[in-house]
Parts: structure tokens; sequence; C-alpha cells
């Protein structure tokens, strides 16, 4: 009796210790499968969230551009500052995106994801750089400035000169005294235009030897100007003297209109702005979203392999 009932507990004994082994067990393969369960969730959440930031990255990077264009197109000021700081935002937002995706491909250490995040950086870089350059430049607007001066300051000054020396030749002698004067305002006032419509060629003008040869130009009809009002001075009778002042006067305030718009022109910042842009700006933003392109399918790829 005593045997049999030691046999029946060592039995019980070893199917406790089996059904034990046995839970341990499920729990394992339960744990098991339910770590590679939430390792495949997490993969699948971070490959998600590379999509959604390179789709927001790719849409605000063109914003960007465009409104950048606009800054540079812009006729005035107030709203080359308004789209210019619109740019800005939309490029602040890229680079928020670009340092939360790269923490998660940090994570992931992938080496195609890796290599194109790099890529990207230094794309990214150069374009940020040329973004400060050209809307620094775009909210100056030194050529509109320039033309804005020229056409209105420099128009009215000029009639003033105009006026002075019709006023001066309407009251003089028809002597050969009087012939001379007339002939040394009509010089006057062709060379005052001459600088006048010399203007726009130098505010559009890029190439710095351009605006020498014109600026040369200039001053070459400015001394003939010059030379004309003080050979009025010997001819012109006492009568007249009061109109060749008004002349003189008129033509000083039109001379620092005319430095005031070649100096604006020399800054060139909107001849400047609208090249870069147009140019080295216009080619890496392409190879920005080039690489932002491949870098999404690079994650799209991986994400059909983790939810297939």
């Amino acid at each position: 009796m005593s045997d049999e009932s030691s046999s029946h507990g060592a039995g019980l004994k070893l199917s406790l210790l089996s059904g034990l082994f046995l839970l341990l067990l499920l729990a394992f393969i339960g744990f098991k499968f339910k770590t590679a369960d939430d390792g495949l969730e997490s993969q699948v959440r971070r490959l998600i969230k590379k999509e959604d930031l390179l789709s927001g990255m790719r849409i605000n990077l063109l914003k960007s551009v465009d409104i950048e264009k606009g800054a540079v197109m812009a006729v005035t000021d107030e709203l080359s500052r308004t789209l210019a700081e619109q740019s800005r935002q939309m490029a602040d937002a890229v680079e928020r995106d670009r340092v939360e995706l790269g923490r998660i491909i940090e994570q992931d250490r992938l080496t195609r994801e890796t290599a194109l995040y790099g890529e990207f950086n230094t794309c990214w870089s150069e374009m940020r750089s040329l973004d400060k350059q050209i809307l620094e430049y775009a909210v100056e607007n030194t050529n509109l400035k320039a033309s804005a001066l020229s056409f209105n300051e420099g128009g009215k000054t000029l009639e003033r000169f105009e006026r002075s020396l019709a006023d001066l030749g309407r009251n003089l002698p028809l002597t050969v005294q009087g012939g001379q004067a007339q002939t040394l305002a009509w010089e006057a006032l062709r060379a005052g235009f001459k600088v006048y419509f010399l203007l726009p060629p130098h505010i559009a003008a890029s190439d710095p030897a351009e605006m020498d040869r014109i600026e040369k130009e200039i001053r070459l009809h400015e001394e003939s100007v010059k030379e004309s009002l003080k050979e009025l001075e010997i001819v012109v009778p006492e009568a007249n003297r009061p109109a060749l002042r008004e002349a003189a006067a008129a033509y000083a305030d039109f001379q620092a209109v005319t430095a005031e718009v070649i100096r604006l022109s020399r800054l060139n910042t909107n001849v400047k702005s609208f090249e870069l842009s147009l140019g080295r700006k216009r080619k890496v933003a392409a190879q920005c979203e080039e690489i932002l392109t491949g870098l999404q399918e690079a994650v799209r790829s991986r994400k059909f392999e983790a939810t297939k």
C-alpha cells in the first residue's frame, strides 16, 4: 500500500512538472511571437512616418521655391518682404521634418536610406544658403528703386531743366550772341536727355564692365552740359541770367538724382536675385527634389516588404 501511494505521488508530481513546463514553454513562445509582432508593428509605424515626412518635405520644398520666385518678381518692398517671409516659413517646415526624418533613419540604419539622406543634407544646405542670399537681395529691390527714382524725380528735374532753358531762349535778342545762346541751350538740353536715356540700360545691366562703359558715356554728356552752361554765362544778357541760374540749379538736382540712380543700380539686387533664382537655385532645387523622390521610393519599397 505504501509502495502504491509513493508511486502515485511520484506520478502526480511528474504530471504537475510536465504541465508547468508546458505552460512555461507556451508562455515563452507567446512572448517571442508578441515581441516579433511588436517589432514588426514598430517598423511599420516608422515606415509610415517616414513616408508622411517625405511627402510633406517635397510639398513644402516646392512651395518655398514657388513663393521665393514671387518675392523676386514682386514690384513693391512690402510684397517682396511678405513673400520672402512665407518662403522662409515653408523652408523651415522642410527643416523640421528633415531633422525628425534623420532620427528615424538613424534608428533603422538602412544603407540606402542613410546614403540618400546624407545626399539630401548636402543639397539642402546649399539650397538654404542660396535662399538666404536670394531673399536678402529680393527685399532690397535696388533696381526697382533706381528705376522709380529715374522715372519720377529724374524726369521732373529734367523737365525743370528743359523749361528753364526754354525760358532762357524765349527772350534772347536777335543777335549773333543770341544765336550762340540758342545753340548752347539746345546742346545742353540734348546732352541732358542723353544722360537720362542711358539710365535704364544701366539699371538693367548685370555686367560691371557694361556699367562702367555706360557711366563713362554719362560723364561725357554731363561734361557737355557743364561746358554749355559755362559758355552760356558768357553770351547770355543780364536779363536772361535768372533763367540760366534756374537751369543750372535744375541740372544740379538732376545730377544728384543720376548719382543716386547709379548707386542703387550698382547694388543690382533685383538682377542678382533673378539670375540666382533662375540659375543655380533652380538646378539645386531640382536636385534636392530628385533626391527626396529617390528616398521616398526606397522607403516605399521597404514598406512593401514589411507589410507583405
